[in-house]
């Protein structure tokens, strides 16, 4: 707008300091017709500025809103009378009595026309004008956004024909269909690719195996049906996305498409769509060039998906995800190799990033390896140019950094360097070199390029590498493969959790028979059966991580509690796996919370078994003990004390009285210890009016409880 003409426009309101006034006028400057509306106390507020297209606010130097709005601006109206034009002191309950009745119908026909009839508050129409001057500019603003995408996505070619073949190849997967044998020697079966029917002999053919038609000489995965019978036939979907790398004009596109491959008794078809494309900007070579800092990550790319509407049936591009009721993620999956040259990068700032080079070995998409790129473009640079193509491929600022040497900077020493260059090693590569360099044992070559291809870290067999060296622990795990066809990551977990169950159970896991089973799955699967419940030893497991010196200590205090007569008696659990069992036999919250570990653990109390002697084995009652056998809890089934406990208090004193005999100076020191936290635990329990929400003694105050439950040791 014009706001200088605007500017020098004569004020047409004057009120006082306690009364705002309201005065408008039509204008006419460089042919264009503008509203002015003028707010003003003693001295001139605000300007607003009107016509049909735009609007703008103007504050005077010697305004009292100066202080608080621009000289020039485009808040709305509503926004400034909602906010008291910046204006602490004003307050008017009805705006509409500011301006009298020619100003009101004069911004009313600005608005409207003057053939409009009806009379509105004139405050409302200036939100009526701004808010139509906003949706035209940005209905406006939206249709050049559109057309820039159209204009964007009409300079992206079809797809090739040979790229469309090898699509149709990732997703390809026929299907034949057999007849069940039904006690009969032979069987017919009908191959998705040509519809052709053919017999086969009882043992040539296997459900979910792959087999060959004899017709078309397709490789068919065999499925089960009685196609004959019944109605409808099951088909099958197969889906795989894939992605087509090109340089449009000035710009890399990354184009990713789903296939969807149908296979039928009626034959097979595929369809494919295009769900996403993703440019980034291919810039100019520059031998200065160093890398874009990290703060530009993102900024680069432009991500536009494949939408439909739903109400229109249109289907467009956007660079809106959320637009046309649909969120699509776009992802990794195989890249179309064949266009990719060195060419298409010459002159652009990636001239040398060789991705013609690396493509067969990327494991990220051909954009996040231009991304990479773009954080250190020597580095790749230079492995590349020593054929170091998955070092390139899998290199991180993190595996690259500070100054040096190629190896230095890599962590490894330069004879390994020389292997990793050698053997082509990506990054898994250089984490064994590292482990080499760091800890002196040798890992040859073969067995380096076994665990880069089997996706195996140092960490990852670290429970077993102290005994083992990677060559057994390689050949081991082929033998593994043959025996059992399972993948190297479900070997390597069942032989974790296999030691770890030896572990707990107490076998020499330093003697080769143990650590290393002929059969891991089978020794894992024995040992589960030998702990009853696997469920027990994780718990277990669980526990020692946290608490490690339980089962120690449980084992040193023996001699001094266990103790027993013609009826009763107290055992010691002998480890961890005891308590967990004792509170699933009893049905009480022992194994399920840590707090009773944490305490053994620092020696505050310790869990014991009260058990009948005409059947020791049998769960009976549970303790919680002090140091110097004041009980703190006694339980059994379902976390309660049954009557029957009262025949076997004088057993209890009198175990009480023969642990007081065994008690040494560190064990009455822990003793006092724990009954000064015992009772600041009650004094707390009391404050917070804690209760039991659970049993048969749901609601009671726990601190009662618990007080009840007591039996000190020194009031024997």
């Amino acid at each position: 707008m014009k706001r200088k003409a605007i500017e020098k426009i004569q004020w047409q309101s004057q009120g006082n300091k306690k009364k705002m006034m309201v005065a408008a006028s039509i204008h006419h400057i460089d042919g264009e017709e503008i509203l002015i509306i003028d707010f003003a106390l003693d001295k001139p507020v605000l300007r607003i500025a009107m016509s049909h297209n735009d609007f703008e606010n103007f504050v005077p130097t010697d305004s009292p809103s100066s202080e608080k709005l621009p000289r020039w601006g485009r808040r709305q109206y509503d926004t400034l009378r909602s906010e008291g034009f910046g204006l602490p002191y004003v307050d008017y309950p009805d705006w509409s009595e500011l301006a009298d009745r020619k100003t009101a119908d004069l911004i009313h026909c600005f608005a409207y026309g003057k053939d409009d009839p009806y009379h509105t508050v004139w405050h409302y129409d200036i939100d009526h004008i701004q808010r139509n001057i906003l949706s035209d500019r940005q209905m406006r603003a939206e249709h050049r956004r559109n057309e820039r995408i159209k204009k964007k996505m009409a300079a992206v070619p079809e797809p090739t024909d040979g790229f469309r073949k090898w699509a149709v190849s990732m997703v390809e997967n026929h299907i034949m269909y057999m007849l069940p044998f039904r006690k009969k020697k032979r069987t017919k079966t009908l191959c998705s690719a040509c519809q052709t029917q053919n017999e086969f002999e009882k043992g040539t053919i296997t459900p979910g195996k792959p087999a060959v038609c004899p017709s078309c000489g397709a490789k068919c995965t065999v499925k089960r049906v009685d196609y004959e019978n019944q109605n409808p036939v099951t088909g099958y979907r197969f889906s795989k996305e894939v992605l087509l790398f090109q340089k449009i004009d000035d710009e890399f596109c990354e184009r990713h498409f789903t296939l969807t491959y149908h296979a039928d008794i009626n034959g097979e078809h595929t369809d494919m769509v295009e769900i996403g494309r993703i440019f980034y900007p291919a810039g100019s070579f520059s031998p200065d060039w160093k890398g874009d800092p990290e703060t530009v990550k993102d900024k680069k790319r432009s991500t536009y998906f494949n939408k439909y509407n739903p109400w229109t049936g249109e289907i467009f591009w956007d660079d809106r995800n959320l637009s046309g009721g649909s969120v699509i993620v776009l992802r990794n999956g195989p890249v179309y190799t064949r266009n990719i040259t060195k060419k298409m990068f010459e002159g652009t700032r990636y001239q040398y990033c060789a991705m013609e080079l690396v493509k067969s070995r990327m494991s990220i998409t051909p954009i996040d390896y231009l991304k990479k790129y773009d954080r250190m473009p020597q580095a790749m640079e230079m492995f590349v140019k020593m054929e170091m193509y998955r070092m390139a491929a899998g290199l991180s600022l993190y595996d690259f950094n500070g100054d040096g040497k190629p190896w230095e900077r890599l962590g490894i020493s330069k004879k390994n360097f020389n292997r990793l260059r050698h053997i082509n090693g990506g990054r898994r590569a250089l984490n064994w070199m590292r482990y080499e360099d760091g800890t002196g044992k040798t890992v040859d070559d073969e067995t380096i390029k076994f665990f880069e291809r089997e996706s195996i870290d140092p960490d990852d067999i670290s429970f077993v590498m102290d005994r083992m060296s990677g060559r057994q622990i390689m050949n081991c795990i082929t033998r593994q493969h043959r025996q059992r066809k399972t993948d190297t990551k479900e070997i390597l977990r069942l032989w974790r959790d296999y030691l770890s169950m030896a572990s707990r159970m107490k076998m020499d896991v330093q003697k080769e028979i143990v650590y290393k089973p002929a059969d891991i799955k089978q020794a894992h699967d024995d040992l589960v059966k030998l702990c009853d419940n696997r469920n027990v030893m994780k718990r277990a497991d669980e526990i020692v991580q946290k608490y490690p010196d339980v089962d120690d200590i449980l084992w040193s205090i023996r001699e001094k509690y266990e103790y027993s007569d013609d009826k009763y008696a107290v055992v010691v659990p002998k480890k961890i796996e005891d308590i967990i069992y004792e509170g699933r036999a009893l049905g009480h919250c022992l194994d399920k919370s840590d707090i009773y570990f944490d305490r053994i653990q620092r020696r505050e109390s310790f869990i014991v078994f009260l058990r009948r002697m005409d059947d020791i084995k049998k769960p009976y009652y549970t303790m919680e003990i002090e140091p110097d056998g004041t009980t703190r809890q006694k339980r059994t089934t379902g976390d309660r004390q049954d009557k029957d406990f009262q025949e076997a208090v004088s057993f209890i004193r009198k175990w009480q009285g023969e642990v007081k005999k065994r008690l040494d100076r560190n064990d009455k020191n822990l003793a006092a210890q724990s009954a000064k936290l015992r009772e600041e635990e009650f004094k707390e329990l009391r404050k917070n009016q804690t209760k039991v929400w659970h049993g048969m003694l749901a609601g009671k105050l726990l601190a009662d409880v618990l007080e009840a439950d007591l039996m000190v040791a020194s009031e024997h």
